[in-house]
């Protein structure tokens, strides 16, 4: 299976939603985070795809040799034009209240019967650029590839919604945020650390590095 560091974005039309259909391959021989518009499609495995969801927004599949021990989470699309850099957020939940993958708007969760202290994790980032601003999983959710699902699921949803650029990360990062960086199949997403930044939670942090090291 391929373990390619860079990802090309193959378009193949448009979704009934409006969304593009659009999939995720391995392609070092392109440039990272590249665009097809239709063509051919690599016989290889896609790192992710984004289908139509005819009860949500959009419905995003992982490639197992991915994440194979992936987290069934389901998403809710939090957006924030009004900020003063506009951004966007992806927050996730377990359970089975809609199917792994889904992306669900706001009004939608609104009426799913699901406390929003139930939340597994979420990132944020300005589609303006695709650069991510914060990574968050709950203590219990921890260890189970959260942060890693998010980030791919909001990479596709980015792309989905034709928005400028790739998601990346600058070189700022907590401790923990660090630790997470190094181990990702595409570190050439992220710049070296420049900055180490605050916990947001110092005594959580403490105890997921200590975990970490064991």
């Amino acid at each position: 299976m391929r373990t390619a560091r860079n990802a090309v974005y193959v378009r193949r039309g448009r979704l009934p939603s409006g969304l593009w259909d659009v999939a995720a391959f391995g392609d070092d021989s392109a440039e990272d985070g590249s665009i097809r518009e239709g063509g051919p499609v690599p016989d290889h495995e896609a790192a992710w795809s984004v289908g139509e969801a005819t009860d949500a927004l959009a419905r995003v599949t992982i490639g197992r040799y991915l994440l194979p021990e992936q987290p069934e989470l389901w998403y809710v699309w939090v957006d924030e034009p009004k900020a003063p850099k506009p951004a966007t957020n992806l927050v996730a939940f377990g359970g089975d209240r809609f199917a792994p993958g889904t992306i669900v708007s706001r009004y939608a969760f609104a009426t799913a019967g699901v406390p929003n202290g139930e939340q597994a994790g979420a990132v944020r980032w300005y589609p303006g650029g695709g650069l991510v601003h914060q990574i968050f999983v709950a203590p219990e959710w921890r260890r189970r590839f959260v942060a890693s699902t998010l980030l791919y699921t909001a990479d596709a949803f980015h792309q989905a919604n034709g928005w400028e650029g790739k998601l990346h990360g600058d070189g700022r990062r907590t401790a923990l945020g660090q630790m997470f960086m190094a181990g990702l199949r595409h570190p050439n997403r992220a710049r070296q650390l420049t900055e180490e930044m605050p916990p947001m939670d110092p005594a959580e942090e403490a105890e997921a590095l200590r975990r970490s090291r064991e």
